[in-house]
């Protein structure tokens, strides 16, 4: 007798797309067959007993938040750091040997890891408490399972869990009581203290992140993105004035600060004024956008109202053409139905033109009051720099002064003891007067690059949204004489049909 030898599997297109149509409705699964799965509207995924070495190919189906991959024959957990939406996994019945490759599953509530050889969790390999810390980070966690593992064995584990993952429900396939959660906590409340501080710490710098991504975000759409920075990127990314520095560093230093307050005075004042107004921007864009849907809104239930008295008289006219065996009066009756259609067309077609003749008014008035505010931003960004440019060559004439007095001391055998670098640039005049002269061209250049981030983005806000406008209008515009000719196409042949099946 022999046995065939199941090859170990690496999960592949073909793989997931025999998975999604087994686990699809009968009714549907042929259709999906044919035409395919859209990844994004996969939200659940079976992958077990299929034999499966290694996870990939997933990155596709982010939308995922159920992922089973039970009993097979998996050692690593890697490649679904991506579906951040997860929360349900099961890797039960696998060779996995460490807890990894999970740190971006932030929605993660359900783990089922049953029956594997995990003794180690994240690069840790002491006790247990820090072999289940790296779970910790999971704070939506509400069912853990790791029956049938080494690291189960350790007397710490339940204490360690009950005490320190503050949102489990089930532990290993039992319910968890409050009793037991006090008992532990008891045990570990060093731990817990140690732990509760550190996720403060963590709290604060992500609510600083999130703070800093909020402004940088307001900076970036106002087009001042990094002007915070600015002054120290000036600095730090020139080179120049670090071989420079050390000529002096007490002084250059005590000259930099100086400058840095009366760079910062400036940059405050034109930052307070370009969020200001880059708000009364988005509100006058607000503004046009809620006054046009008020127009069209209106314009659309009068239309509505005179479609439905329409109809009505339309059905009630056809009604007569029907049944009627009197010539004369069918005559008439689609006489009258024609006139109707053609009031119909003439009122519809007016209501139209009137939305675009109000919208073009409108937005004259929209695109004269947005210019003048790019243009107060602009001319703002110009007097602003222009003083920063003023403080940079205050500030180059004092550098200058100061460099040049160290190097004439140098030059007379007066300054101190220094370095072959310095000595260098030290030894020759036109040298070091050529690195403070390339030290400020760097420094005006950072400034132009600033300024002409603000002034190419208010450009392209005003070009982008009046042609936006334009375009959308054009196309709404097209699609309702689309529908209004349709319904008069439509109606005529109602009227046609009618009449030559009249008697």
């Amino acid at each position: 007798m022999s046995f065939a030898t199941i090859e170990p599997t690496v999960i592949d297109e073909e793989l997931i797309r025999r998975a999604i149509n087994e686990q699809l409705n009968p009714e549907i699964a042929e259709i999906a067959k044919k035409e395919g799965v859209d990844p994004e509207e996969v939200l659940s995924l079976r992958l077990d007993y299929k034999n499966i070495l290694k996870i990939d190919n997933l990155w596709i189906y982010e939308n995922i938040t159920k992922l089973q991959l039970d009993n097979n024959i998996i050692e690593k957990i890697e490649n679904v750091n991506f579906l951040k939406n997860l929360k349900w996994l099961d890797l039960s019945f696998n060779n996995i040997t460490e807890i990894e490759g999970l740190g971006s599953l932030t929605k993660l509530t359900d783990l089922t890891l049953f029956n594997n050889r995990i003794s180690k969790i994240g690069n840790m390999d002491d006790l247990v408490s820090l072999q289940l810390a790296y779970l910790i980070r999971f704070e939506n966690l509400r069912v853990l399972n790791m029956t049938g593992n080494p690291v189960h064995k350790n007397p710490n584990y339940k204490n360690y869990c009950l005490a320190h993952f503050k949102n489990l429900k089930y532990l290993d396939y039992r319910l968890i009581d409050q009793e037991s959660i006090a008992i532990a906590r008891e045990k570990h409340i060093d731990s817990i203290i140690s732990q509760e501080e550190e996720e403060k710490i963590n709290a604060k710098r992500k609510q600083e992140l999130n703070q800093k991504q909020e402004l940088d975000k307001l900076h970036q759409k106002a087009h001042i993105l990094k002007i915070d920075s600015l002054f120290d990127r000036m600095f730090d990314e020139d080179q120049d004035y670090k071989r420079l520095l050390p000529i002096a560093p007490a002084i250059l230093s005590d000259m930099k600060e100086e400058y840095r307050a009366k760079f910062e005075i400036v940059v405050k004042e034109f930052k307070h004024f370009v969020l200001k107004k880059s708000q009364e921007k988005q509100d006058e864009t607000n503004a046009i956008l809620s006054c046009l849907d008020g127009v069209k809104s209106t314009s659309d239930k009068e239309c509505l109202n005179k479609l439905e008295l329409f109809h009505h008289q339309k059905k009630q006219l056809i009604k007569i053409v029907q049944v009627s065996r009197n010539p004369k009066e069918i005559d008439d009756t689609i006489k009258e139905l024609r006139d109707l259609t053609v009031n119909l067309s003439d009122y519809l077609m007016n209501a139209e033109m009137i939305i675009v003749e109000q919208f073009e008014d409108v937005l004259k008035d929209f695109e004269r009051s947005y210019t003048e505010l790019c243009n107060s931003i602009g001319e703002c960004g110009q007097s602003s720099f222009a003083r920063l440019r003023d403080l940079e060559n205050e500030y180059l004439e004092k550098f200058t002064e100061n460099i040049q007095a160290m190097y004439e001391r140098f030059n007379k055998g007066d300054a101190e003891e220094v370095d072959d670098e310095i000595r260098d640039i030290m030894s020759d005049k036109d040298v070091l007067m050529n690195a403070v002269n390339s030290s400020h061209d760097f420094r005006m250049f950072k400034l132009d690059q600033q300024e002409d981030g603000l002034v190419t983005g208010l450009a392209k806000d005003l070009e982008s949204i009046v042609k936006d406008m334009y375009a959308k209008e054009i196309k709404r515009n097209r699609d309702r004489v689309s529908e209004i000719l349709a319904l008069l196409d439509k109606t005529n042949a109602e009227i046609d049909f009618a009449e030559e099946n009249s008697y």
